[in-house]
C-alpha cells in the first residue's frame, strides 16, 4: 500500500466529517471566486478599447458627473490630430421601472460612426436612426435582453431630467470585436435638447485621434485649450475613464480583498479543527506505524497529505463549480432560460444526496430510516429552490447592469489561485497537528486513549 492510497483511506475513514469540511471549504472558495470574478468583470470595463480604437474621453476636470459647456466641441474640433468628434450625454432612463436598467445616452449623430468605427451598423439604419429625431441605435445584446424588433417604440423614464421620452428602434449595431459593448442606447442629442428647452450642455465628448502617436499630443492640446477657464477639461484614454467610473463605486478590490480574506481565514481555523480531531482520534495509530517502522517524515506527509487532499477537493468543487455554473447561466439565460430548471434539478439532487450520505451509519431502526428519506427529500427540495433561485438572479443582474458584468465569469487565472489557496489552507491548517503527531515518541502515542 503507498502513501498515497493510505491517506486517500484515512481520508474516508470519518466520511461524515469529510464531507461537511469538504462543503465548508466548497462554499468558501466558491465565495472568494465570485467576489474576484465580480470584481474582474468591473475593472475589465474598457479594457479591452484602452486605446486599440484611438479615442479620448474629455471631460470636466472637476468631475466625471459635471457637464462641459456644448461650444467647447467646435474648439476641439479645430484641434491637429482630431478625425472625428461626438458630444455624448448620460441619460439614464428606465425601461418600465427601476429594475430594467442599462446604459443609455443622447449623442450627435453626424460623426458617429467615424468615432465608433468598431461598432457595425447597415448603412440604411445608420441614415434611418439620423434621419429620424426620435430614432434610436440599440446594441444587439440589448435588444435580445428586451426582445425589441426593429420599428419598436420604446419609452425611457427619468426622474432626474425630469422627463419621459419615447422612441422608435431604427438601427442595430453589433461589436464584432467585444460583444460585451452590444446593451448600450443612443439617440440623437438634439431631441434630448428640444426637451429640455436648450440644454447648452454635454456630458463628455468622445474624440477619434488620427493615430496613436498623436493621442499624447491631443490630449495635452485638449486640457491646455481649456486651463484657467471656468469649465477646465480632463481628457483620458477610454480605460482610464472607464476605470474613474468604476472608482466613484469606492475601493471595490480593498474591501472584496478583505472579504475575501476573512472567509479564508475562517476556513482555515475549520480545516484546521478538523484535522486536530482526526490526528488525536489516530494518535495510538500513529504509535503503531512508528513500532512498524514508520519515520517521522512519513508521518508528517501522512497528515499533511489529508488535509491538502480535502482542501484540495473542495477548492476544485467551489473554484471550477462556479466557472462552470457561471458561464452555465449566462450562455443560457436569454436563450433557452428553461434549462434553468436543469441547473436547478442540480442543485436538489446535490443537496439531496449530501445529506443522504450524512445519515450514512446513524442506525438501521425504522425511525432513522424514516429521518433520513424525510431530510433527504426537503433537502433536494430546498436546493432546487435555491438552485433555480441563483439561477435567474445571477442572470438578471448581469443581463441588467448596464454592460458593468456583461463579460461576467470566472478567469483561468483566478481557478488557479482558488486552488492555491485551498492547498495553502490544507498545508497551515495540518502544519501543527502533523508536527506534533511526527514528534510524539512510541510510548507516549501508544499511552494515548485517543
Amino acid at each position: 500500500m503507498n502513501l498515497f492510497h493510505l491517506i486517500w483511506k484515512n481520508a474516508l475513514r470519518n466520511r461524515r466529517r469529510t464531507l461537511l469540511t469538504i462543503s465548508s471549504i466548497t462554499v468558501s472558495i466558491f465565495l472568494v471566486a465570485t467576489l474576484q470574478a465580480v470584481l474582474a468583470s468591473i475593472y475589465r470595463v474598457g479594457a479591452q478599447n484602452g486605446g486599440s480604437h484611438l479615442r479620448l474621453i474629455v471631460h470636466r476636470a472637476t468631475g466625471i458627473t459635471q457637464p462641459l459647456p456644448i461650444s467647447y466641441r467646435a474648439k476641439i474640433a479645430s484641434l491637429p490630430g482630431v478625425k472625428a468628434l461626438v458630444g455624448t450625454q448620460w441619460f439614464g432612463g428606465q425601461y418600465i421601472d427601476a429594475r430594467n436598467f442599462f446604459a443609455n445616452f443622447a449623442v450627435h449623430t453626424d460623426q458617429f460612426e467615424r468615432v465608433f468605427d468598431d461598432y457595425q451598423v447597415p448603412p440604411n439604419q445608420l441614415k434611418a436612426w439620423k434621419s429620424e429625431r426620435a430614432g434610436a441605435l440599440v446594441g444587439k445584446k440589448l435588444m435580445e435582453i428586451y426582445h425589441w424588433k426593429l420599428g419598436d417604440r420604446i419609452t425611457l423614464v427619468n426622474s432626474v431630467f425630469g422627463i419621459n421620452l419615447e422612441f422608435m428602434i431604427r438601427a442595430v449595431y453589433t461589436d464584432p470585436e467585444d460583444p460585451s459593448q452590444e446593451q448600450s442606447f443612443y439617440f440623437n442629442y438634439d431631441y434630448l435638447d428640444e426637451e429640455m428647452g436648450g440644454l447648452n450642455q454635454i456630458g463628455n465628448f468622445v474624440v477619434k485621434v488620427d493615430n496613436e502617436a498623436d493621442m499624447q499630443g491631443v490630449q495635452d492640446a485638449i486640457d491646455a485649450m481649456f486651463r484657467h477657464s471656468a469649465f477646465e477639461t480632463k481628457t483620458d484614454t477610454e480605460q482610464a475613464y472607464a476605470l474613474g467610473f468604476v472608482s466613484m463605486l469606492g475601493n471595490l478590490k480593498r474591501l472584496f480583498g478583505a472579504i475575501s480574506a476573512a472567509v479564508i481565514f475562517a476556513i482555515l481555523f475549520v480545516v484546521g479543527n478538523t484535522t486536530a480531531m482526526s490526528v488525536r482520534e489516530r494518535t495510538a495509530e500513529v504509535g503503531v506505524m512508528k513500532t512498524l517502522g514508520f519515520r517521522r517524515k512519513a508521518i508528517l506527509k501522512l497528515v499533511a497529505g489529508e488535509a491538502v487532499v480535502i482542501a484540495l477537493l473542495g477548492g476544485i468543487l467551489g473554484a471550477v463549480g462556479a466557472k462552470l455554473a457561471y458561464a452555465f447561466i449566462l450562455a443560457t439565460f436569454e436563450g433557452t432560460r428553461a434549462l434553468g430548471l436543469g441547473f436547478g434539478a442540480a442543485g436538489g439532487v446535490v443537496s439531496g444526496l449530501g445529506i443522504w450520505s450524512l445519515f450514512a451509519g446513524s442506525g438501521s431502526r425504522a425511525v432513522f430510516k424514516v429521518v433520513r428519506y424525510a431530510a433527504s427529500v426537503l433537502s433536494a427540495v430546498a436546493g432546487f429552490g435555491i438552485g433555480l433561485v441563483f439561477y435567474n438572479a445571477v442572470g438578471t443582474i448581469a443581463n441588467n447592469s448596464g454592460g458593468l458584468l456583461a463579460d461576467f465569469g470566472v478567469p483561468f487565472q483566478t481557478v488557479v489561485a482558488c486552488l492555491v489557496i485551498a492547498v495553502g489552507i490544507g498545508v497551515l491548517s495540518a502544519a501543527v497537528p502533523a508536527l506534533r503527531a511526527s514528534r510524539l515518541s512510541i510510548t507516549e502515542a501508544l499511552r494515548s486513549t485517543g
